[in-house]
């Protein structure tokens, strides 16, 4: 007798254009359902407490778009929230997990403060370029840190770039009451910065030209990120740093250079936040926003034009939930409920999507 061997049957590879079909739906369906059960989870909280949703949400979107003066405090909310998720989702693309964006952020608002105190350069022309490139520099600095101890050594980024977060925010607490202190006040914050020194706005709004920064910053990182060799390396980098090293890749390079990037546009976004909105140091400028900014680079799904639209959903959530607290006692903090949800939305859609595959 003899035996009769089938031929293994083996599956037709997919279609690209069906690949990237189904590519396009996940990176667009995932956001719109966390968006989705983030608004439904916000809405059961408002009715526990007390509020009608339909109204409270309606209240959000009036104070996010409701005229020229909420949408110049949407957009110059957004503005570091985009430039700390493109620091983050540059930093991702490595396999470079930080959390140092609050720390990169404080000391750009830091050298901003200094450099504009102590340098009389009088005129904006010369001041904005010189504050950018420091604030940019320290930035860096923190961020290079981090990313040394990382390819170097193995020292954890998580933990790394966590203690200079620490590190960074008692400098500015000590910054605020000693080198930079005002001497004429009672609070720990240093003087108003020269009117020299802030950024230039539209007449009649409060758009600043640190807004069109981060708008540049977009394009330019989806290029750098999609057409460059860094970009091509970061890749390879972080789906296998193995892989990259028998290709040629030097995989400490690569990850230092992304975490000297991350931290450049932290420190870029808190010299804009300072120059354009606070126009003093304090202690209240290290509100926690960095940690906010890895909030939006995951629901962006780390994409820079998702980035945007993420900063915008939850700077509006924010602007939104402050004023349902002010007209319907509702508690602003159900706004922070909300974007807990959504990323855990995301995060789990983004499991069920890997394990399907």
């Amino acid at each position: 007798m003899t035996a009769t061997l089938s031929p293994p049957v083996t599956t037709p590879p997919e279609p690209p254009t069906a690949s990237r079909i189904r590519s396009l739906t996940t990176t667009i369906g995932v956001p719109l359902l966390a968006v989705a059960v983030g608004l439904a989870a916000g809405g059961i909280l408002i009715v526990l407490a007390g509020g009608d949703p339909g109204q409270a949400y309606a209240t959000m979107l009036d104070a996010a778009l409701g005229g020229d003066t909420q949408l110049g405090r949407l957009l110059t909310g957004m503005t570091p929230l985009v430039l700390m998720g493109l620091g983050y989702a540059i930093a991702y693309r490595t396999g470079f997990i930080t959390i140092g964006a609050q720390g990169h952020y404080d000391v750009g608002a830091i050298t901003a403060t200094a450099v504009v105190l102590s340098m009389p350069l009088g005129t904006s022309w010369i001041a904005i370029p010189i504050v950018a490139v420091t604030a940019a520099a320290a930035g860096a600095c923190i961020g290079g840190i981090a990313g040394v101890l990382k390819a170097r050594l193995g020292v954890n980024e998580i933990i790394s770039s966590l203690m200079l977060n620490y590190l960074v925010f008692y400098t500015l607490a000590w910054a605020v009451r000693k080198p930079l202190a005002n001497p004429n006040g009672f609070t720990p914050e240093s003087e108003r910065i020269p009117d020299w020194a802030a950024l230039a706005t539209i007449p009649g709004t409060r758009i600043h030209i640190g807004v069109f920064v981060a708008i540049a910053a977009v394009p330019l990182v989806w290029w750098l990120m999609r057409s460059t060799r860094f970009g091509f390396a970061s890749q390879i980098v972080g789906g296998s740093p193995s892989v990259a090293e028998a290709n040629g890749i030097s995989v400490a390079r690569t990850v230092v250079t992304s975490a000297l990037i991350s931290g450049a546009l932290g420190g870029i976004a808190g010299a804009t936040m300072l120059l354009g909105s606070e126009f003093r140091l304090s202690l209240a400028i290290s509100s926690g926003i960095g940690f906010t900014a890895i909030v939006v680079a995951l629901l962006g799904r780390r994409n820079p034009f998702g980035i945007v639209l993420a900063a915008a959903l939850v700077s509006g959530l924010t602007l939104g939930s402050q004023a349902v607290q002010r007209t319907q006692e509702i508690p602003a903090s159900i706004g922070t409920v909300v974007q807990a949800v959504m990323i855990l939305t995301v995060l789990l859609a983004n499991r069920i999507v890997e394990r399907a595959r």
